[in-house]
């Protein structure tokens, strides 16, 4: 490593959610890096003594406390782990590094965009990217008539596999919620696609997990990945990144519907959580850092 390299890691970087597996994951790499990490979560945890606490993200002071923290630890670089923190952070980014801290996150809007799942199937669908067949704010009948059955629900704001439920029939569709998303069932495999975005441009790294088992059985967070050959989602995970002007560290489920397509079942603008299985990621992120420095 060269003398700069060298003295680059040695300044702070500063990761949040480190009690979730993005966070542990993202603080574990750079510490093997040789990187000086400084771990922020909502709460206390055992294994972390030095860890600071944070605000909720829903708390009206976590920007400020956030950059109190960046600021009077000299921070070089901040990687932002919690789904409900990016849209914020987001919307500072220019700020966050005019002060001298590197941030790789996508722009405001695209990130809020990310963050919706509604918005984000709207919006890929209007740029041909494929995305299951989805409905939003309609009726019991042309959410029924639309989709079938099976089919899904889920939050239009939510972290992974959390609030995610499959409706066999119509007796087990409960009243249409503008709070939910409903979407066609896709039976085929699974994929967690993580990569490095570049704006517009292909991503400097990118790598498709294949799910080999879900936490609730078809569908819910993946309890175990292997690394997969899979050009079409490949292609598919890049041309999402693209549709949607994202930057920086992004994880994007993918699943494949009965004809064998994949089609996408969500983007977040942030580093997965399976992303140890794709160092490439962590990887392209400590290379821009060291290009700043």
């Amino acid at each position: 490593m060269s003398s700069r390299s060298q003295s680059m890691d040695r300044r702070a970087a500063f990761v949040t959610g480190v009690g979730g597996p993005a966070g542990r994951a993202t603080a574990a790499f750079l510490r093997e890096r040789g990187v000086a990490v400084t771990v922020a979560d909502a709460r206390s945890l055992e294994e972390e003594p030095a860890i600071v606490q944070l605000p909720l993200a829903t708390e009206p002071g976590f920007l400020r406390a956030l950059h109190h923290e960046l600021e009077s630890r000299s921070t070089a670089l901040l990687v932002p782990t919690v789904t409900e923190e990016l849209p914020l952070v987001a919307s500072d980014r220019d700020e966050i590094r005019a002060r001298g801290c590197a941030l790789f996150i996508s722009p405001g809007e695209a990130t809020e965009t990310a963050n919706d799942k509604w918005l984000t199937a709207e919006a890929l669908a209007r740029c041909g990217v494929g995305v299951p067949r989805s409905l939003c704010g309609r009726s019991r009948a042309e959410v029924v008539a639309s989709l079938g059955f099976p089919l899904l629900s889920k939050p239009r704001r939510g972290r992974g596999g959390r609030g995610v439920s499959i409706h066999e029939g119509p007796c087990d569709l409960p009243d249409i919620s503008p709070d939910l998303i409903y979407q066609e069932f896709l039976p085929g495999e699974e994929y967690d696609v993580n990569l490095f975005a570049e704006r517009v441009r292909e991503p400097a790294a990118l790598v498709v997990l294949r799910k080999t088992a879900l936490r609730d059985g078809r569908v819910g967070n993946a309890v175990a990945v292997e690394r997969t050959h899979a050009p079409d989602v490949a292609d598919l995970a890049a041309a999402t990144s693209r549709a949607l002007h994202l930057e920086g560290p992004i994880d994007i489920d993918v699943r494949r519907d009965r004809l064998g397509r994949p089609l996408v079942l969500e983007v977040n603008a942030r580093v997965g959580a399976n992303v140890r299985s794709a160092d490439e990621v962590l990887e392209a992120l400590l290379d821009h850092w060291r290009r700043l420095s």
